[in-house]
């Protein structure tokens, strides 16, 4: 077999094993992250209409992929939980918050996702606390109108 015909065959069993493995050592492919995404738009779509048994499922499917981009999975770790708070799975969406503390970019928002589940748990002293704080981190902040009494 003459070099340049070697060359042809082992670019074309490359070519099949990345096909069919992936490329990138292990990174999600184009279609994985689409689904993704997919999975987050359709959650945040359901959270918007009210429907938060549907916005829990397709966001915990979108953070369990773990191929969301950083903005993207701290929104869907942060919706997921306010989901948690409206089904009243205050334990879940503690832990949600719990771990979105941790490296939360947006901490307006989580103040205010903290507010909701401390008004949901009947804690109005702590959700004004966390509303506090969310006017702290963004004085321009709107809240939601279920938070608009604890000013």
């Amino acid at each position: 077999m003459n070099p340049l015909s070697k060359l042809s065959a082992t670019l074309l069993v490359c070519t099949a094993l990345l096909s069919t493995q992936g490329c990138g050592g292990g990174a999600p492919s184009a279609s994985s992250i689409a689904e993704t995404e997919g999975s987050y738009e359709a959650g945040l779509q359901a959270f918007q209409n009210g429907d938060f048994t549907t916005a829990e499922s397709q966001l915990q499917a979108a953070i369990s992929s773990g191929s969301l981009q950083p903005d993207l999975a701290e929104a869907a770790l942060r919706l997921r939980a306010r989901s948690r708070t409206a089904l009243g799975k205050t334990a879940e969406a503690e832990a949600d918050l719990a771990e979105l503390k941790q490296g939360a970019a947006e901490m307006d928002q989580y103040w205010l996702a903290v507010a909701e589940l401390e008004l949901k748990k009947g804690n109005n002293t702590a959700a004004k606390e966390a509303v506090k704080q969310a006017r702290s981190v963004n004085s321009r902040l709107q809240l939601p109108k279920e938070l608009d009494s604890l000013r």
